[in-house]
């Protein structure tokens, strides 16, 4: 089956590598018109080099004013948004106790804050269409947490939450709202201080050769894609609020 976003207008975060960029290729492939929006300007360029015809926005998903704007800009141009994914997001890998206030502020402000402005600013021209699919980008660390990534496991954690009472809100007006929990996957965010963990010997040990992974692999930003188009295309249809988990059954073992 081609051509399953034919037509849809998708506004994307965090478009510019990993998953987002995965997501882009995948939903244009579909027949998408796709704007990408990242904060990181030189590899939106190249993006949009390799993707002729995407509207790139580069913009912080922290201010606010900037997200307005965008989402304003998308609507001059076209009319209406009909599929909205929240993917921009990071982490800091501090120890508990060692995480600043400010570390702790801006990984929410990213991460949770930045999906409930989009979400409202998008919303309303969804439900003028009678139309919609928002997608959200939790984590794994919303549902089995480890050591030092408090900040993050939180935000993700509000991130699976928010989804949920979204979901209720706007399903009287035919918009449906899921996420996606990824667990281990080989994107620029695996590289942390200067190491990729995916190929680390303890990721390796632990992970693949254990089978901590059912699967034993990390998993592609691609597979990730998939199911992202999966919860933005027709063929879901009586899913909402749902959050659907992408480890290769990482969560599922002790």
């Amino acid at each position: 089956m081609t051509n399953r976003l034919a037509g849809r207008h998708i506004l994307l975060t965090g478009a510019g590598q990993g998953i987002g960029a995965a997501i882009t290729r995948r939903f244009i492939a579909e027949g998408a018109i796709v704007a990408a929006l990242d904060r990181n300007g030189e590899t939106l360029a190249a993006l949009d080099a390799e993707l002729p015809g995407l509207a790139t926005y580069s913009a912080d998903v922290t201010d606010h004013q900037a997200l307005e704007r965008i989402v304003g800009d998308v609507i001059a141009r076209h009319g209406q948004i009909d599929v909205l994914v929240n993917n921009a997001g990071f982490q800091y890998t501090v120890p508990v106790l060692d995480t600043t206030i400010d570390q702790w502020r801006r990984t929410q402000a990213v991460n949770l804050e930045a999906q409930f402005v989009l979400c409202k600013l998008v919303a309303p021209y969804m439900i003028a269409h009678g139309y919609g699919r928002i997608v959200n980008i939790a984590s794994t660390q919303a549902i089995a947490a480890e050591a030092n990534v408090a900040a993050y496991a939180a935000s993700k954690g509000g991130v699976a939450a928010f989804t949920r009472s979204l979901a209720v809100e706007l399903a009287p007006h035919n918009i449906l709202v899921n996420a996606i929990a990824p667990g281990a996957i080989h994107t620029p965010m695996s590289i942390i201080n200067g190491v990729d963990e995916i190929e680390s010997e303890f990721f390796q040990e632990w992970y693949v050769r254990r089978r901590k992974i059912p699967l034993g692999r990390a998993g592609q930003a691609g597979e990730i894609a998939n199911a992202a188009l999966f919860l933005a295309s027709e063929e879901c249809s009586y899913i909402t609020g749902h959050t659907l988990v992408a480890d290769g059954g990482l969560t599922i073992t002790f």
